[in-house]
């Protein structure tokens, strides 16, 4: 349950090919959802018809992640989940990659609107993200306050074939993390998610797969939030070397984790 990055994960605008772009929730109920962040994040919503349903969560007038219908298509059996989506300068490209290096294609690419082309993929481990090649939407470059993605981790028993796959797909080096089975996806001098071998520690609060890391001000007074509106918390906040963070999961079942750079008290 380590974090690598060495100051406050803060992405940039534009935003690189390879790195996080957008965070998406599948939910079977979303108007059950859209409080619950609301209430954790300050998110209030676009919510699009010509799009399904799909709302857009912003903060301060600044997209910070989606919240969409379950999809006929989900593989997650119905069971509400976050993706993370990686900007592609060339999904074609990039989706032929995926196959090659021993993933799968769930759905896509198909074009939204004007706003983008996607697709949902799994890796050779099992674990499911997105691509996404950008038209109109932005993803949330302009956005790096609370309830915005700050870090995201495939957790994978086999770290080796993971950091391979991702290595090569996303064009990145991967940088070890000393005394620990986890490695920083890197851009240059940049983090911009990592993988970890330890999902055996995961697996009691489902958590194995990729995880998203959302910022919070305060760790400990968004824990309370979540208990006080129906989500559960997994992993009661702590600190680490890399600030303070919990693992929570919605009222209906998707899990995540929110951090802080900074310890408590610091």
């Amino acid at each position: 349950m380590s974090q690598p990055q060495t100051s406050a994960p803060v992405m940039s605008s534009p935003i690189a090919a390879g790195e996080p772009i957008w965070v998406d929730l599948d939910s079977p109920h979303p108007d059950q959802s859209r409080p619950f962040y609301t209430a954790l994040f300050g998110w209030d919503y676009r919510i699009s018809e010509q799009f399904g349903g799909h709302a857009n969560a912003h903060v301060q007038g600044n997209k910070a992640a989606g919240i969409s219908p379950m999809p006929p298509y989900s593989a997650r059996e119905g069971r509400s989940a976050w993706t993370v989506y990686f900007a592609s300068a060339d999904l074609a490209a990039d989706v032929g990659r995926v196959r090659h290096l021993g993933g799968r294609v769930l759905v896509g690419p198909m074009q939204i609107g004007d706003q983008g082309h996607m697709a949902t993929c799994v890796d050779a481990g099992g674990a499911t993200f997105g691509l996404w090649q950008d038209d109109q939407h932005g993803g949330f470059a302009a956005y790096d306050g609370p309830g915005r993605l700050v870090w995201a981790e495939v957790n994978t028993q086999d770290s080796a074939p993971a950091v391979s796959f991702y290595r090569q797909l996303l064009h990145a080096d991967a940088q070890p993390l000393p005394g620990a089975d986890y490695h920083q996806l890197m851009h240059g001098e940049t983090g911009f998610a990592g993988v970890s071998g330890n999902a055996q520690n995961w697996d009691a609060v489902g958590a194995a797969g990729w995880m998203v890391y959302f910022s919070a001000d305060d760790v400990d007074q968004t824990v309370q939030r979540a208990e006080q509106h129906g989500g559960q918390v997994l992993v009661a906040p702590f600190d680490m070397e890399f600030g303070r963070m919990a693992v929570l999961a919605d009222p209906l079942g998707a899990v995540f984790s929110v951090m802080n750079p900074q310890p408590a008290g610091a």
